[in-house]
């Protein structure tokens, strides 16, 4: 075997999604943030640029990130087996997400799509980082076997949040690339926070974490847990109710959001949680868009993209309290919407009867900005508890 590889931790097929296909571009910019030192006479030196145009081959790659050693053998099954085979199910799930509606199928993308999420969380340098820290492991040999354990770890979080696809189709600027596809938002977990410097992301399990994931350069996967729809006013850095993992839950795919554009002003915030969140590189169509903290108003973490930044429409969100699936011949399951299997759990009726309040008052919220935009206001959504 030939163990001189270069590992992706950024697939090409995903790299070639944000590629100006209509115009026959094969290139895209690819920004170097930490540039190398070039070593000078009586010890100066200077930065190697920054900025080089590039296909996806070479980007986003590191020589034997994922290659398992055994003494003078090596494996390269991690790359070739597991990832890809996931990549195969996550390239088509990406696209269906991207053109979503409810339709045969849908079930299985979704599974595809969110274990995608959670090989793409993990797979990059920064993602192994993360895993080490979370796993304890103590070489990147061990880690890699974690990665293999442990790669679906948010997968029932990020099943019982509320999902929507915003697009950018009217903005000039356009979604990055970057080396850490897979990011975090938390208005009160800033970049260079214990938190961020320790595991490299806010963590899911707090109430106002917002998963990001760009899908294209025109589409973005934003995931919101339901606490923090409901009550957007609640503090950002709690703990959500019973966050779990590996566990069994039940999602409605008819009630993932899309259709909803985003200004010009939201899709700058986004890429710059995107470039504050990557380790080294990003890439994008134009040079401008590599920095969106130039066209910014406010650059201020807890003040980006205005109030509602990353929140979906709360008037789209049933309140739901539980959902069952199966019955009849086979088994059944049914959890309430925190993912506790005693339906009449106390603290969650105990939640409820304070969210109930919040989400009629966040729902009144988006209609009076809907009416300061001069837009008719949507109808209340009429499924309660």
């Amino acid at each position: 075997m030939n163990t001189a590889v270069a590992h992706h931790y950024v697939p090409k097929w995903y790299q070639k999604r944000f590629l100006d296909s209509a115009n026959g571009a094969t290139t895209f910019l690819y920004l170097d943030m930490r540039p190398d030192r070039i070593p000078l006479p009586g010890g100066a030196f200077k930065f190697k640029k920054s900025i080089y145009i590039q296909g996806p081959k070479p980007c986003f790659e590191q020589p034997h990130l994922y290659t398992l050693f055994f003494g003078a053998d090596a494996s390269d099954a991690i790359e070739s087996q597991f990832f890809g085979k996931i990549d195969q199910h996550g390239e088509a799930a990406v696209l269906f997400f991207e053109n979503y509606t409810y339709q045969d199928g849908t079930h299985e993308k979704f599974r595809f799509m969110r274990q995608y999420l959670g090989a793409q969380l993990f797979r990059t340098p920064k993602g192994l980082r993360l895993l080490q820290a979370l796993a304890g492991t103590r070489s990147h040999q061990d880690t890699l076997r974690a990665l293999v354990q442990y790669w679906e770890l948010y997968a029932t979080i990020w099943s019982e949040g509320v999902w929507e696809i915003v697009n950018c189709k009217s903005s000039p600027t356009k979604f990055l690339i970057s080396d850490n596809p897979v990011t975090t938002y938390n208005k009160q977990i800033f970049p260079a926070s214990e938190e961020m410097r320790q595991l490299g992301i806010a963590r899911f399990e707090r109430l106002g974490t917002h998963t990001v994931f760009p899908l294209g350069p025109e589409y973005c996967l934003c995931i919101t847990n339901l606490q923090y729809v409901r009550n957007p006013k609640s503090n950002p850095l709690k703990i959500r109710e019973n966050p779990r993992y590996y566990g069994q839950g039940l999602f409605n795919l008819r009630n993932i959001q899309r259709g909803r554009e985003i200004p010009e002003s939201e899709v700058l915030a986004i890429n710059h949680v995107l470039k504050s969140n990557a380790v080294r590189y990003i890439a994008a169509q134009k040079e401008e868009w590599l920095y969106p903290e130039k066209y910014l108003p406010d650059t201020n973490w807890q003040k980006l993209g205005g109030k509602y930044f990353l929140h979906p429409d709360p008037r789209k969100v049933s309140f739901t309290t539980g959902i069952f699936t199966g019955g009849g011949r086979g088994p059944s399951l049914g959890t309430n919407e925190y993912g506790h299997y005693d339906l009449d759990n106390a603290k969650a009726k105990s939640l409820r009867e304070v969210e109930w309040r919040t989400f009629q008052s966040a729902q009144t919220a988006w209609d009076e900005r809907d009416r300061r935009a001069g837009k008719a206001p949507q109808p209340l959504d009429p499924d309660y508890f």
